[in-house]
């Protein structure tokens, strides 16, 4: 099941959307939530921040009105320390040196050997009533948080693993392993602890808490739930290389069908099997590069929320076609899908602008007005018609196309299963992360086809396991 953290920010992916939404809060319930559930009587870590919302909006009135900056400092490190105290950390003002000046700490971790593990820096805005991104805020001789933490934190001799940088409304956790990305979580305080949910406080006082940064015994919580995530997410993105790599085979396979059977053509002395190699991978970037954008409304390109748009032009309208059972001759072989895709590229390709209606074109890309819909043209090589001319001059059947939107839209299944009843998830391309997406766009760069003028045999060496991504050698009869 999917949740929504609300006052919890995922920066860039610390972790992949789809195993923060999907996976996280299960990992968790196994491990951490199981260990709290059976301290019997005892308050748990989100329960005392949840303790903790009438003083922090308090504190904020009283920021909010403070223009002596010391003052603000002070009434920030009281309620800092409480938090922190909350989640098991030692509060304590203390100076670390750097290459330029030293840092105030109002909390740390360290190992056993005294190397630093965590620091926890203020980050307040020497203006009272300004909402300042705490990283954008000076601290030190740096003209930002952020680059004291780049230039000077990380760059130590002995740098801490984890920032903790506590602004006056969020508390961010930065990782050193993933700074260089600028990936981190953002806790906005205004909305977890008005909210006060309970799942939500406890995911935070999961990853926030000090034993989960750190342990005795050396053992990181943070580094449990990242390794993970890297494994659903080679899951998720392994299921798709090997959906591409079928679905790249089936629409050649097709293109040579019309050629050959329509167009009435010969092929083997044209050499055209690297071409349309080329050609299959750039239509199978298309549809992935669609099937993204439409699950991400965010990002402001296509129009899903427009009615017209998602029911009449959509890549999404032709997924709840992926399942539909094909009885007749026109199901099987007319051209319906094909007809709706080369619609779909060329509307992407050359855009859509509503005719004496200029005036709303700037008021955002993907903005539905009276149901009217207006998409930027993107004129990128990926949707020139001119850089597929082979795939261009064919059409393609129903069957087939019905096939590799299938391929597409549902995971390979388990493989404990037997047929039908193989579990075969929906691939959610809102929760997959572009990590992923390109981890599938570079397993196929080196995919070529070729024609096979005979019956051709695949062999492998007999101790080898098949897989149908590694290179493959074929024999004559």
């Amino acid at each position: 099941m999917s949740m929504q953290f609300t006052g919890i920010e995922n920066v860039n992916e610390f972790y992949t959307t789809h195993y923060l939404a999907a996976i996280l809060e299960g990992d968790l319930k196994g491990t951490v939530f199981k260990e709290w559930s059976e301290q019997g009587d005892e308050r748990k870590p989100h329960e005392k921040l949840r303790a903790l919302a009438t003083d922090f909006f308090k504190f904020k009135a009283q920021l909010d009105d403070e223009e002596n900056l010391d003052r603000r400092l002070t009434l920030h490190r009281e309620f800092a320390s409480k938090f922190l105290y909350a989640l098991g950390y030692e509060p304590g003002l203390r100076h670390h040196d750097l290459a330029h000046g030293t840092v105030p700490v109002i909390a740390e971790v360290r190992r056993s050997d005294g190397a630093p593990v965590l620091w926890c820096i203020q980050a307040v805005d020497a203006a009272a009533g300004e909402q300042e991104d705490p990283l954008n805020l000076p601290l030190v001789e740096a003209p930002s948080i952020q680059e004291l933490i780049s230039a000077e934190i990380f760059a130590r001799d002995e740098p801490p693993r984890f920032v903790l940088v506590f602004g006056e409304s969020q508390v961010l956790l930065i990782d050193r392993t993933k700074w260089p990305e600028k990936r981190l979580l953002r806790f906005d305080l205004v909305d977890l602890l008005g909210r006060k949910e309970t799942d939500t406080l406890m995911v935070m006082a999961a990853l926030l808490e000090r034993r989960r940064i750190w342990s005795d015994d050396g053992q990181s919580l943070l580094d449990t739930l990242d390794e993970s995530s890297h494994k659903h997410a080679f899951s998720v993105s392994e299921d798709l290389k090997y959906a591409l790599r079928e679905a790249i085979e089936l629409l050649g396979n097709e293109a040579v069908h019309y050629i050959r059977e329509v167009k009435k053509q010969k092929l083997f002395e044209r050499g055209l099997d690297a071409e349309l190699s080329r050609e299959c991978l750039r239509y199978m970037y298309r549809l992935l590069f669609l099937f993204y954008i439409e699950a991400r409304p965010e990002l402001g390109y296509a129009p899903i929320g427009n009615d017209a748009y998602l029911k009449g032009y959509s890549l999404e309208s032709l997924r709840g076609l992926e399942l539909v059972e094909l009885t007749t001759d026109e199901s099987l072989n007319g051209t319906y899908l094909h007809e709706s895709l080369a619609l779909l590229f060329e509307l992407i390709f050359k855009g859509a602008k509503p005719a004496n209606q200029t005036e709303i074109f700037s008021q955002g890309l993907a903005e539905p007005i009276h149901g009217i819909f207006q998409l930027a043209p993107l004129r990128a090589h990926l949707f020139d018609p001119a850089a597929t001319p082979i795939l261009s001059g064919v059409k393609l059947r129903n069957h087939v196309l019905q096939r590799i939107i299938e391929l597409m839209s549902l995971s390979r299944g388990s493989d404990k299963g037997r047929g039908k009843d193989k579990r075969r998830g929906r691939i959610s391309y809102a929760q997959l992360g572009i990590n992923q997406l390109g981890a599938v766009y570079e397993a196929l760069l080196s995919y070529r086809g070729f024609f096979a003028e005979e019956d051709l045999y695949e062999v492998k060496r007999k101790d080898n396991k098949y897989d149908p991504l590694e290179t493959a050698y074929f024999v004559g009869k």
